[in-house]
């Protein structure tokens, strides 16, 4: 026969700290995929300076544009940011994603740091395919090759959470 214990059934606590680390580890190997991709793709265009960059920043999409800013090459993030399939990114300008509450200051701004230092940091706002508005912070560096000619530009983009 069998006795009766005092057993008690408790919560597995061990999962909630696997989940955790869970997570760290999908957006580190998300990194490494997005790292390895642009250098398959941008090998024969530029140096790898961006490698740094991407490891530090925290992103959730990546686009690479041409300098007359069109569209070669996003990360998987950018779907899942977006709603926009990558293929169908691809050879349009960033501009498809504004509308109405895209602030015509903010894309001067843009256009005029890029002409003049390269660079943009800031936060503009975009549309997904659904229609909905979100924030999004923007982080744009020159990519230059070999000969320090500048090639491309590399955006790191985040959705801000609105409060």
């Amino acid at each position: 026969m069998f006795g009766t214990t005092n057993n008690q059934i408790l919560p597995l606590i061990s999962f909630d700290l696997y989940l955790e680390h869970y997570h760290q580890l999908i957006k580190t190997l998300k990194k490494e995929i997005d790292l390895e991709q642009i250098h398959n793709f941008l090998k024969r265009h530029t140096e790898g300076q961006f490698q740094e960059l991407i490891k530090q920043e925290n992103y959730d999409a990546i686009v690479i544009t041409t300098l007359d800013q069109h569209i070669v090459w996003v990360s998987d993030g950018f779907a899942d940011m977006t709603g926009y399939h990558k293929n169908y990114a691809l050879g349009k300008k960033p501009s498809f994603l504004q509308g109405g509450s895209t602030s015509n200051k903010t894309k001067q701004q843009i256009k005029e740091q890029l002409q003049s230092s390269h660079n943009y940091k800031g936060s503009i706002v975009n549309y997904k395919k659904n229609g909905d508005a979100y924030r999004c912070q923007i982080k744009i560096v020159p990519l230059y090759n070999s000969k320090k000619e500048l090639t491309h530009f590399m955006a790191l983009e985040k959705e801000l959470k609105v409060a």
